[in-house]
């Protein structure tokens, strides 16, 4: 089994797949007593659909994935609530065919850490995130995407492992 290791988040790492959403380094846009407040961080592009809000439920398991995804018209944002979540994905290669899955050393998994999120681009393979202990996550997609720009396929050379060897 190839194992990937898990890589920090950071916006240039992520670059190639989408954008990182955490809390700016600029001056905050307003204020008050108990809280600041950055507007608009990052943009997912719109077909004219509404967004939706998903919410995730994790927890740990075995800490390997065989499956992929991806939406050939569609961005979608994920973000951590209170714990880290590991986020897998892959370059948005051949969107002409859209069942080619990249080779298994294509992919990459990010460290995203709670109050943080990422934007991915349309076509960037990707699965649900894996949680390291219990947690939840926030997505945010277009409506019917699930049922209208989904390509889902199954690594036929089986799992891929997160973590380093051992």
């Amino acid at each position: 089994m190839i194992r990937l290791p898990v890589e920090p988040l950071t916006a240039e790492a992520f670059a190639p797949y989408g954008r990182v959403v955490e809390r700016p380094s600029r001056s905050e846009d307003a204020a008050g007593p108990g809280w600041r407040w950055w507007a608009e961080t990052a943009y997912l592009a719109g077909d004219g659909r509404q967004f939706g809000v998903g919410y995730l439920d994790l927890w740990p398991a075995d800490g390997t994935f065989d499956w992929a995804e991806r939406h050939l018209r569609t961005q979608e944002a994920v973000f951590a609530t209170s714990a880290d979540l590991l986020v897998y994905v892959a370059p948005a290669d051949h969107p002409e065919e859209p069942a080619r899955l990249p080779g298994p050393d294509r992919f990459r998994v990010f460290r995203v850490p709670p109050g943080s999120g990422v934007v991915m681009d349309r076509a960037v393979w990707h699965g649900a995130p894996l949680a390291e202990s219990p947690t939840r996550a926030l997505v945010l997609i277009l409506e019917g995407t699930g049922r209208h720009d989904v390509t889902m396929v199954r690594f036929p050379g089986g799992p891929l492992g997160i973590g380093e060897e051992g």
